[in-house]
């Protein structure tokens, strides 16, 4: 199974003076979907033409959609429905509709942009497989604290219908998760099949795809994991204060960071907690620490002639990440 934490590790920025890092977070899995009331104008103008076009003819009572919105590229949207014409509990219809050019830069011209419309039969269990596949995954939407934002790349608005609850939704751009792109390729490859046939089905690999995605997500921490989260906050607790003070200023802001991060339950113990995960994690962390402070020899006498202070060999080498990977063995 892919390593998941809906985190990437970024210890991307270096400053060519200092050559100090500093940690970025971005998260990596769904966000909540953007409020009506809370849009800015021009988002607000841009999704009542998306709604106008691209959504004319759709069911409303919808098992799952994806909404993709290109920064460039043509919109289009996927959903299952049941065939409510046929009146046939078992029967299922995949939609897909696509604008001719996009929507955002078509601006007052928008209503001449032509919609191509297709559907397709999709049984059953296939229908429901991934709907199930969507709620699971919808149900680790999230606010999640991001160093980043990313104005450009695709953005997917997946949703599904979920008895209880109703409507559910998340919003990503270019997704990095692989279970999110995952979920996503196997639309696409829905969508192709939308295109050119009457009856469109999964295959047996997305369907094992799918049903591993829907297992992963559904996995509950066992008592060791709690124990394993308990003993590294307790590492934490015991050595942050003592080894944040004797290092420089920039790695003790980056040092303070990315402890507050891993010790943080709900990050790795309440979703989809991994023993592998974790582990991977805290070595990038540890490994990018050391890496970004270590220079040869030329490059620490340039910078100690400058004034910049370089980190002590003592600490670099007993760092407290180490401690806390020992809880591992």
């Amino acid at each position: 199974m892919k390593i998941k934490n809906y985190f990437i590790l970024l210890v991307c920025l270096i400053n060519c003076f200092t050559a100090q890092s500093q940690l970025f977070l971005m998260y990596d899995g769904l966000n909540p979907n953007d409020n009506y009331f809370d849009l800015p104008k021009y988002s607000l103008e841009y999704n009542q033409k998306i709604k106008e076009k691209l959504y004319e003819g759709l069911e409303e009572d919808f098992h799952i959609r994806m909404l993709v919105r290109p920064s460039f590229d043509a919109e289009y949207i996927f959903q299952v429905d049941r065939d409510i014409r046929n009146y046939e509990a078992d029967s299922f219809v995949a939609r897909f509709q696509k604008t001719k050019s996009n929507l955002w830069y078509a601006e007052e011209n928008y209503q001449k942009v032509n919609i191509k419309k297709y559907q397709a039969h999709i049984n059953k269990e296939d229908a429901e497989l991934l709907t199930n596949a969507f709620v699971k995954l919808l149900k680790t939407t999230r606010y999640e604290r991001s160093d980043f934002d990313i104005y450009d790349g695709t953005n997917y608005l997946l949703s599904a219908f979920e008895y209880g609850p109703g409507i559910v939704s998340g919003n990503v751009k270019s997704p990095r998760d692989n279970e999110i792109k995952a979920v996503v390729d196997v639309v696409e490859n829905l969508i192709n099949q939308t295109k050119s046939k009457r009856n469109i089905k999964l295959s047996e690999e997305a369907k094992s795809t799918l049903k591993n995605i829907i297992k992963h997500i559904e996995k509950n921490p066992t008592s060791a994991d709690y124990e394993l989260m308990s003993r590294i906050v307790k590492v934490i607790e015991n050595n942050k204060e003592s080894y944040c003070s004797k290092l420089t200023e920039s790695n003790r802001l980056h040092v303070e960071d990315a402890l507050q991060v891993i010790q943080d339950p709900k990050q790795f113990a309440y979703y989809n907690f991994d023993k592998s995960t974790l582990k991977n994690f805290i070595e990038g962390i540890e490994e990018e620490f050391v890496e970004f402070n270590t220079f040869d020899e030329d490059s620490k006498n340039e910078m100690l002639k400058n004034g910049y202070e370089i980190e002590k060999e003592e600490n670099i080498k007993n760092n407290i990440f180490q401690l806390i990977l020992k809880e591992f063995d």
